[in-house]
């Protein structure tokens, strides 16, 4: 049977592109070599966010005395944290194996190789099979960059993938790298009672968003007892009796750092496993598969979506680009666009951003506006006991909205709000005119925009 669209890979930009096929009527293949869903759904974004969430909680009986409530024996359950972690895995992937069948879309579990154009071969257990498919989607994501330290391969040094199978808590951890993926784990852990240290070779902490954040959280981390350590090069690790040892060096000298776990925490890679680049001509830019705005390689019908595009590595734009690519397929009109790409850290407190930074907008030497409101000013963020933090918009010498970064409480769904005011490039007094419920979050949001027009109501 000749398929429409054959789907390589079945994470969020994968099994999405198969479903919106689907819908728009096409017969459709979809091949995953491991569990529906991909790194977000198994190893990324989903069970972290079941980790955040005991972590959270955690913090919250900790302090329950503040609120007037007083709770007696506590004591964190690592075993049943990460077995909630793992029933919300697999009730989700359950999910989305029932809205493939719902939908008509043939699943096969397997490895695919494409070798041929309007071809993939699968390998599965009972066999080889060769799919004939009109258009093909490549979504196979991406892999942990395992850099090449010396001792990097030793028991007890692991990846994102790798740490989240560990069925134990250690009582100490290292984490090299700074970023996204490193400070959320880094907050879990804190929460539970770990002594973190985050190492970090570049001169800040999440080096890709607004710099005015890193600047307010790495002092909330470090007085949490999060040890940070910026500029600073890892040398290698060894092991020392029942522990690693993490050598550091930095502009005052080589030193040492015991611990029971190290978390490689430097980025991922586009995984182009099963793809013959070579044979087929297909153009590959800096490591990722060179695509254009309708998500289109240089090969006919071929498209490739997500993470093995490289870009921007999150999981809402792997969806967004699959709808994209397959609209594309069914004759529309259609382009990517990357101009409100909402980006969430769930460190604590929360992060969020989206639209272009405040060293961007200096850097390109237009006019601009800025306006912060702190969430101390928040009539729910102090009955939530939530007060640090800040909304912060950035607008241009129009007052259009252009960039916007908050930290704070559910700051990941507040900066919704702001996505759709960049996406519609409206203007800040489009949202401080707009009435907000109170006593709410989000008014933090409109006092920010009122501040975009001269001044927030209510900060002296």
């Amino acid at each position: 049977m000749a398929y429409k669209v054959g789907v390589l890979g079945g994470g969020p930009g994968g099994y999405v592109c198969a479903l919106k096929a689907a819908q728009l009527g096409m017969s459709v293949v979809l091949i995953e070599g491991e569990q529906l869903g991909g790194t977000c759904l198994n190893r990324g974004c989903i069970p972290t966010k079941a980790l955040v969430k005991s972590a959270d909680l955690w913090r919250e009986i900790g302090r329950a005395s503040e609120f007037g409530l007083h709770v007696g024996d506590k004591r964190v359950d690592y075993q049943a944290v990460v077995a909630r972690k793992e029933q919300v895995v697999n009730s989700l992937v359950g999910g989305v194996e029932k809205l493939m069948k719902a939908a008509n879309i043939r699943v096969i579990k397997g490895w695919g190789e494409f070798k041929q154009l309007g071809h993939i071969s699968v390998t599965t257990v009972n066999g080889e099979e060769d799919l004939e498919v009109e258009n093909l989607v490549l979504a196979t994501g991406s892999t942990p960059v395992r850099i090449p330290i010396p001792g990097a391969d030793l028991p007890g040094v692991v990846t994102s993938d790798e740490i989240l199978d560990l069925t134990y808590m250690p009582k100490s951890l290292v984490i090299i790298g700074g970023g996204v993926i490193g400070l959320e784990f880094a907050s879990i852990y804190q929460a539970f009672g770990v002594k973190v240290s985050v190492v970090e070779m570049l001169p800040s902490l999440l080096p890709t968003i607004d710099e005015e954040i890193p600047k307010r959280i790495t002092p909330l981390l470090k007085r949490n007892g999060i040890d940070i350590f910026t500029k600073t090069l890892v040398k290698q690790i060894s092991q020392a009796g029942e522990s690693l040892l993490v050598q550091i060096e930095d502009a005052k000298g080589v030193k040492e750092i015991s611990t029971d776990c190290v978390l490689l925490s430097t980025g991922r890679r586009p995984n182009l496993r099963g793809i013959d680049i070579n044979g087929l001509g297909l153009e590959i830019d800096k490591g990722a598969i060179k695509v254009n705005s309708k998500m289109q390689t240089n090969l006919p019908n071929v498209y490739a979506i997500g993470d093995v595009v490289g870009g921007i590595m999150l999981a809402h734009v792997a969806s967004a680009e699959g709808i994209i690519a397959v609209e594309q397929i069914a004759g529309h009109s259609v382009e990517m666009s990357y101009r409100a790409i909402p980006s969430a850290i769930f460190t604590h407190p929360e992060i969020a951003t989206v639209g272009l930074s405040e060293q961007e907008l200096k850097a390109s030497g237009v006019d601009y506006r800025v306006s912060k409101f702190p969430f101390s000013a928040n009539g729910k963020a102090l009955a939530l006991g939530e007060s640090i933090g800040l909304v912060k918009i950035l607008a241009n010498h129009e007052g259009v909205v252009v960039g916007a970064s908050i930290m704070g409480p559910q700051a990941s769904t507040l900066i919704s709000e702001l996505v759709i005011a960049i996406e519609k490039g409206l203007l800040a007094e489009d949202l401080a005119r707009t009435v907000h419920a109170h006593p709410t979050l989000p008014e933090a949001v409109m006092e920010a925009a009122h501040g975009i027009l001269g001044k927030p109501l209510h900060l002296a």
